[in-house]
């Protein structure tokens, strides 16, 4: 399988030459392809969120390549990286990160700003995710008015708006019970069904041991110590 995602011996210091310099990743080679589902597996301090936000270009390694597409991203300037985050990924983050006090339809659009499209068409792609996840009847609530579960549904619309070939989720089902965390990923499961690559970083049995997991990467002080293929 090619390769949609990969990274060669990388390595994350932070503070690096200081009192509280912490390797957060040692050497980590991984190759992740088209449509496969992947999860991140360790306990906090494992380097798995670390690794998580390299490859969804969130962050640069202090040493080592980082390929997406083929495209060798790892010096490229900011602005680049930007270009690449908005086209290629969405993102799913364990707090939701909503702007509580706008509208669930502004919420989702944010990741459109700036861009060529017009606003009409923005609005079009935005209502048909929201229909397709069962929350445009609360299009233009606020979204601290929503529950836990309509406001997951809101960060599911996000992260798609972009159409991306990436969903990254970092912890998703952390502040949620097993209800909710059913309903995520069985939209994610939905979501590979149709073409999208999806990597996850968690610590939850729930989400590693489920059917649709087809690789598992256990992580422990900075470094990958197994891949296992479920």
């Amino acid at each position: 399988m090619d390769s949609l995602i990969r990274t060669e011996n990388v390595t994350k210091i932070y503070n690096p030459r200081k009192p509280d310099e912490i390797k957060a990743l040692d050497d980590a080679s991984l190759s992740i392809g088209k449509g496969e589902v992947v999860v991140l597996k360790g306990p906090s301090g494992s380097g798995k969120t670390t690794l998580l936000s390299l490859l969804g270009c969130m962050g640069r390694p202090t040493s080592g390549r980082i390929m997406v597409d083929g495209k060798d991203v790892a010096k490229l300037p900011e602005r680049f990286l930007t270009l690449i985050r908005r086209k290629t990924f969405g993102f799913i983050f364990q707090q939701f990160n909503l702007i509580r006090n706008v509208s669930v339809l502004e919420n989702v659009l944010l990741p459109l700003y700036p861009v060529e499209t017009s606003f009409p068409d923005m609005q079009s792609r935005a209502e048909k995710i929201l229909s397709d996840l069962n929350i445009n009847n609360k299009m233009h609530m606020k979204v601290n008015r929503l529950s836990g579960g309509e406001q997951q549904r809101v960060a599911i619309a996000r992260a798609l708006i972009n159409e991306p070939d990436i969903i990254i989720a970092d912890e998703p089902t952390a502040h949620l019970d097993s209800k909710l965390s059913s309903d995520l990923l069985r939209i994610l499961e939905t979501l590979n069904s149709s073409g999208k690559t999806i990597v996850i970083a968690t610590h939850d049995p729930f989400v590693y041991d489920h059917h649709f997991v087809k690789r598992i990467v256990e992580m422990k002080d900075g470094h990958i110590r197994e891949i296992k293929l479920t």
